[in-house]
């Protein structure tokens, strides 16, 4: 049966939205295992059960523990900690984790310490993924493992490792030193690790101290050489709270990027020790013009996403320091560059990363992500902002983000708020209410919303004066600019410096221009508070010029009173169209 084929819908428009994000895999995996091995029971909340999560929970079953999900859908996890005694065992235990590197690097050396023989194994691309360093770093600290030719399937004879000293090539996989330090505090003898070769992905290596750390253990990094203590012991926290996955909001960032949108998240911590925490200083630093060096070798997951928003800045990008991009769920430097070149982006390989020469012209393709999650993320992004883009088995998202299209879903469905500003008079509450009914958005005027609670105008204005009027005002801009709105201003509000800081940060806005003479001839028939003691003509001539530097100061689009409605839908959907 061929892989299913998703087809991509463009953006309509740009998007604010607010999203929350599933809990971070690397963190759960870690958290999972120290609570394992830790006295009594822990209860783990927000352990989204995508399926690296799922797949070790599963294993470690089989291995004996005692874990379950209390609340599956929330992600809530119950263990009761302690190794347990596998008499029971007569014949080796298979442990399958699919192509789930975390689950195989970790339950590798889980499974030194369990009474029993296990086959740790996965499917054909784990199966080309390298572990030797790890299995021989485990070896000399006692164990009885051997790998196939470097490669799993792994097989362990568990309880036969004592602890001690031993030595890592740490430049292969940050996973090898954790799956390490995560047994560290049950072994007799303690850990120490003898680091050589270049530290890679060393964030991934602070949030395992800092998992340690939350379970009552110190590891202690000194002259190249990491170490646990032989009297340091896991002490369960009773509740344990995995944090928002910084990884998973990479593509909504970069999308927002791209788009000239609005995105925040829910639940991610910035004070997080999370790898891409950091993303956003990347991102800052692909905005200047000219040819710039990212080096990606503390945030690898990123390059995927990082690369789409290359393909469309103003000069060359460099993305160094991802070789190990190469041992991934596929090799992402081989499939990102000949996918995204599929695409019409153009990009080369590098030994440890990828060369992106910017201003690409996308054009349809079906995008195969090799069944790694990562890679289908960025093609979404492709496919948010150029039809035609469809993207082979897309299921493979579940790997740590399940919901990853509904949500994408859910910004196609949250436009960033439009608000259109002129001159009074010029038509922009017919302009708004017509726009919104062709883009099936809520229309709101404010000078209606204002009349609502305050009646006319012209009355309030002659007992309270302009700054009174002016300063409701400012509260009925900033409570209305909402997303999936257009909004109708009054002609002056932009003369509050409030407002107009409240339309730079929260909507589009479209100015909406017609000449001095269309405006004075509408304001005849109408009833509004004069603004001068001058005739009409000659106060409109006045006002727009001392108004007109204040539209334009805000304004992303600007439009006559002629154009069309058609017209301005197609400007304001080639915001986010590339």
């Amino acid at each position: 049966m061929s892989p299913t084929l998703l087809p991509m819908a463009p953006l309509r428009l740009p998007f604010d939205a607010t999203l929350a994000m599933p809990g971070s895999k690397s963190h759960a995996n870690r958290a999972i295992i120290a609570a394992c091995l830790s006295k009594g029971q822990t209860i783990i909340d927000h352990a989204t059960p995508c399926d690296d999560v799922v797949l070790l929970v599963t294993n470690l079953k089989k291995m004996g523990f005692v874990i379950r999900y209390k609340n599956q859908e929330k992600g809530t996890l119950v263990i009761r900690g302690g190794i347990p005694d596998n008499r029971h065992l007569k014949k080796p235990v298979r442990l399958y984790c699919g192509n789930a590197g975390t689950t195989v690097r970790f339950l590798t050396s889980l499974a030194c310490l369990v009474p029993g023989e296990f086959i740790i194994t996965g499917n054909a691309a784990m199966l080309k993924r390298p572990i030797h360093d790890l299995t021989l770093a485990l070896q000399r600290l006692g164990a009885e493992i051997s790998d196939t030719n470097g490669y799993p399937p792994v097989r362990v004879s568990g309880r036969t490792m004592a602890g001690g000293r031993t030595a890592l090539d740490r430049s292969k996989s940050s996973q090898y030193l954790t799956s390490l330090l995560l047994i560290g505090p049950s072994l007799q003898k303690g850990l120490s690790v003898e680091l050589t070769g270049k530290a890679t992905s060393q964030p991934y290596i602070d949030l395992t101290r800092q998992v340690l750390h939350d379970f009552g253990v110190t590891v202690r990094v000194h002259d190249g050489t990491a170490s646990i203590s032989n009297k340091a012991r896991y002490k369960s926290p009773k509740h344990y709270e995995i944090e928002g996955d910084w990884s998973a909001a990479g593509a909504f960032w970069v999308l927002a990027e791209l788009t000239s949108s609005r995105v925040s998240f829910s639940n991610l911590d910035s004070s997080s020790v999370q790898a891409d925490a950091k993303l956003s200083h990347m991102i800052a630093r692909m905005r200047q013009k000219g040819s710039i060096v990212i080096d990606c070798k503390d945030i690898p997951d990123q390059v995927m996403n990082l690369a789409a928003l290359a393909g469309f800045r103003n000069g060359k990008t460099r993305i160094i320091g991802a070789g190990n991009l190469r041992h991934k769920e596929c090799d992402r430097i081989e499939v990102l560059t000949k996918e995204f070149g599929k695409a019409g982006i153009r990009i080369d390989a590098q030994d440890d990363g990828v060369v992106m020469y910017g201003e690409s012209n996308l054009k349809h393709a079906a995008l195969d992500p090799h069944d790694d999650h990562r890679m289908a993320f960025s093609f979404a992004i492709l496919g948010s902002i150029h039809p035609g883009i469809r993207i082979k088995n897309p299921a493979c998202v579940s790997k740590s983000y399940p919901r990853f299209f509904e949500d994408l879903q859910r910004i196609h469905r949250s436009p960033l708020s439009i608000a259109i500003v002129g001159m009074r008079g010029c038509g922009k509450s017919t302009l708004a209410e017509k726009l919104a009914a062709r883009l099936h958005l809520k229309h709101l005027d404010t000078d209606r919303l204002f009349k609502r609670h305050h009646g006319s105008i012209r009355s309030f204005i002659k007992r309270h004066g302009w700054g009174a009027f002016r300063k409701y005002e400012e509260q009925i801009v900033g409570d209305n600019l909402k997303p999936g709105c257009v909004v109708s201003l009054g002609g002056g509000a932009i003369e509050s410096a409030k407002t107009r800081g409240l339309l730079q940060k929260e909507a589009i806005v479209i100015h909406l221009e017609a000449p001095a003479s269309l405006i004075a001839q509408r304001l005849r028939k109408g009833k509004r508070p004069a603004l001068t003691s001058l005739p009409l003509a000659q106060e409109v001539q006045l006002i727009l010029k001392k108004r007109t530097p204040l539209y334009r100061d805000v304004a992303r689009i600007r439009v006559r009173h002629s154009d069309s409605i058609p017209q301005i839908a197609r400007i304001l959907r080639n915001l986010c169209s590339l």
